[in-house]
């Protein structure tokens, strides 16, 4: 349901608006008069917690900000107050309100992976999505931490970190097992059921049962012993050294058999720092950081009751999570996570001896990123109000877009765009374009495309006008984008080229704009001119990662395709089982035959055409 004002520029009326609104639980969603969402809020009581921003005092200077740019209320009623919070956080999600807190992360969490649906498993460094057959261990801070722990591993216990794709393929045992990391089962070196015991072990130990693992060596050492095979005897003294020089690195927060979140948030200079520091197997595995600068004004415990459903609905959840200060909606949270889980999942604030450690540890990392944060940030607006002074652009300005084109030979042409405000890069506002009409090779034809379709978007009033505009190029990109710039943006923006020095030499490098109309060599401190090369450098690798992801999707895709019975469902499925193109092109008839959807007869297509 929805009330909206005839007159876009008219007040919105709350009396009249209230007097339609259902006293059932549900979500609100605020609209401005261009159809933008502003905020989505959830209700126990939709008519009492809407009537509360229509109060004629007490209301927040921030939020008073907000209901002026209202124009019409959406309501979304619900059964209960639970069902209220899914469909917020599906709202959110959907909507991205411009003043709700919003959890952005592009990437997901990195994980080990025990492929346990394989006869003889092995180990890797997984990310994605956790309903892929095996067993999962994490999540971790970052791709090192789990590259540190799969190195750790192989010197305790000489299990396979190849992909299945290779161990399928190999005829002799790889580098790995002659410096003793691996114990060769692709050629049938070790027992079938050595290697399984191996690979329990393993698990024991990502588990962070490692004690009960060391007595299990010892004993075994012993037996071994006893019965004079000092081989093995040897081997199990060798895999208790390695474990014990393991633990002496490490420092339990927490039982070992715990598998525990700390979530805490931090408030300075109205930006709230929340931490999320992960303890599996009673070990701090890292902790993650998450900067926000409420719009209305929120408190830590406000941040927190938002940031939590949208974490958690989108990563592992753990059976205990330690939170900091505490929402007033944990109870429906706890609930929600355990229905998501398949577990029961506690949700606990007031804690004491070894959980209260954690959590102060977290709370002094929390505050130790905040703090490193602003003394960035002050330096980084330092550089930005320079720039701004440099290139004669308003005090006020806060946004700068620059755009970069990418591609080998006209091939798999992309263009990129990078945002900067005076936080640093906005990476929620980051776009790739493909560019579809312009010749290939034509640099120039492709910046036009990429500035026309971004900026007809503005004279259509949609999207936000940049206040600087930043070209990776010289003389000719310049004219380009003015252009542009003149025939479909309304509002007066500053417009600015960078090229190449002479040599390739950064001190060298020439940023173009206009003076009086007229193009000219801009003069820019060097504290400007280190901002520019920055945002350009970060403009040209986005252009290049796009650029190179659809450079080899084209020529894996053109490959295939080519190849009689072979469409899209079967090329996925070769992709997914071999891991590239390269593997299909070497693989044999047998094992291609082994992917899913491939017979016989199309495996020995596949084979007679690379070969």
């Amino acid at each position: 349901m929805a009330l909206k004002q005839s007159d876009a520029t008219m007040k919105f009326d709350g009396k009249v608006f209230l007097k339609t609104v259902s006293h059932s639980p549900g979500v609100y969603l605020m609209v401005d008069s261009d159809g933008r969402y502003l905020y989505v809020g959830k209700a126990k009581n939709l008519q009492r917690r809407l009537g509360s921003y229509f109060r004629r005092s007490g209301l927040p200077d921030k939020t008073k900000l907000m209901m002026s740019q209202v124009s019409y209320i959406e309501t979304r009623i619900t059964h209960t107050e639970r069902e209220a919070l899914l469909l917020e956080n599906d709202l959110i999600k959907e909507k991205s309100p411009r003043y709700n807190v919003i959890y952005r992360d592009d990437k997901s969490y990195p994980y080990i992976r025990v492929t346990t649906d394989h006869l003889q498993p092995g180990i890797s460094f997984y990310r994605g999505s956790l309903k892929q057959p095996g067993t999962f261990f994490g999540p971790y801070s970052s791709v090192a931490a789990v590259r540190e722990i799969l190195s750790q591993l192989q010197k305790v216990i000489p299990v396979r970190h190849c992909s299945d794709n290779y161990f399928s393929n190999r005829s002799r045992p790889c580098l790995q097992y002659q410096i003793k990391r691996c114990s060769g089962p692709c050629v049938g070196l070790v027992d079938p059921s050595v290697y399984a015991d191996d690979v329990r072990q393993v698990i024991m130990l990502l588990e962070g049962r490692d004690d009960s693992l060391a007595e299990l060596f010892t004993e075994r050492m012993e037996g071994a012993a006893r019965i004079l095979d000092y081989e093995t005897a040897t081997d199990y003294r060798n895999r208790i050294s390695a474990l014990r020089e393991i633990q002496s690195r490490q420092h339990n927060l927490l039982p070992n058999d715990r598998e525990i979140d700390v979530v805490t948030a931090i408030e300075r200079n109205g930006i709230i720092d929340v931490c999320v520091m992960f303890v599996r197997g009673g070990q701090n595995r890292g902790d993650r950081h998450y900067l926000f600068r409420p719009r209305l004004g929120q408190n830590s415990k406000e941040v927190l009751a938002a940031f939590l459903p949208q974490f958690y609905f989108r990563n592992s959840i753990p059976r205990e999570i330690v939170v900091a200060p505490l929402p007033e909606t944990v109870d429906m949270l706890a609930s929600l996570f355990t229905e998501k889980a398949g577990h029961k999942v506690v949700i606990k604030s007031n804690v004491r001896g070894r959980r209260a450690q954690a959590l102060t540890l977290a709370r002094n990392q929390a505050e130790d990123h905040l703090t490193r944060h602003l003394a960035s940030k002050e330096s980084y607006q330092y550089r930005f109000s320079s720039l701004c002074r440099d290139l004669n652009v308003k005090d006020d300005a806060e946004r700068i877009e620059c755009y970069d084109i990418s591609h080998t030979g006209g091939e798999a042409v992309v263009a990129s765009r990078v945002v900067f405000n005076r936080d640093g890069p906005d990476t929620s506002e980051y776009r790739r374009f493909n560019i579809k009409e312009a010749m290939p090779g034509d640099d120039y034809g492709a910046l036009r495309e990429t500035l026309t379709r971004r900026f007809r978007k503005v004279s259509e009033g949609r999207g936000l006008t940049p206040d600087i505009l930043l070209i990776d190029g010289g003389k000719g990109h310049l004219r380009i984008a003015r252009e542009i710039v003149e025939r479909l943006v309304p509002n007066e923006l500053c417009l600015a080229t960078i090229a190449k020095g002479t040599g390739r030499r950064p001190s060298l490098d020439r940023v173009y704009g206009y003076r009086n109309h007229r193009m000219s060599v801009l003069q820019t401190s060097q504290t400007s001119l280190h901002l520019i090369q920055q945002i350009r450098d970060e403009a040209h690798r986005f252009a290049l990662t796009g650029h190179r992801r659809r450079r080899s999707k084209r020529r894996t895709e053109s490959s295939l395709e080519q190849i009689p019975s072979i469409g899209p469902k079967r090329r996925q499925s070769l992709l997914r089982y071999f891991g590239g193109l390269k593997a299909i092109e070497h693989a044999g008839m047998d094992e291609l035959s082994r992917a899913s959807g491939i017979s016989p007869n199309i495996a020995r297509g596949i084979y007679e055409y690379f070969h």
